[in-house]
């Protein structure tokens, strides 16, 4: 009478459930994550090395342009170099951060891998 039986659907309702509750998880924890970056990090200066634009598909339909930037810091303590990416910016962000200029990064001191790229999103006025 059924397709499957109810055994089968019960096992993979179970299995989807976990998966959605596990990824909500790591969400949280990646926010929390940042926020403790955000409050705690130490603030470095790192060499922007290059931007990306992406297009992105929107959910109503059409396009937009993401920019990110790139940037490398090396640890004076340890001398390794560590590369960084920045959340997704708009059409000021090659503007006001072009390949070569200094870029603030706050890091995790004991985990530089987590990180976060400070970024000027308006446009700057020189006048």
């Amino acid at each position: 009478m059924f397709p499957f039986p109810p055994t089968a659907l019960l096992i993979f309702g179970s299995l989807v459930t976990f998966g959605v509750i596990g990824g909500y998880i790591l969400y949280l924890r990646s926010f929390f994550r940042t926020l403790d970056v955000r409050k705690h990090g130490k603030r470095v200066s790192a060499t922007v090395t290059k931007i990306n634009a992406e297009l992105v598909l929107l959910t109503k339909g059409g396009y937009t342009t993401s920019y990110f930037v790139h940037a490398t810091w090396k640890d004076p303590e340890t001398s390794k170099v560590y590369t960084f990416k920045s959340a997704a910016g708009g059409i000021y962000l090659p503007i006001n951060h072009p390949p070569g200029s200094p870029i603030d990064v706050l890091i995790d001191p004991k985990n530089p891998r987590r990180y976060e790229v400070v970024l000027l999103f308006e446009e700057r006025s020189y006048v």
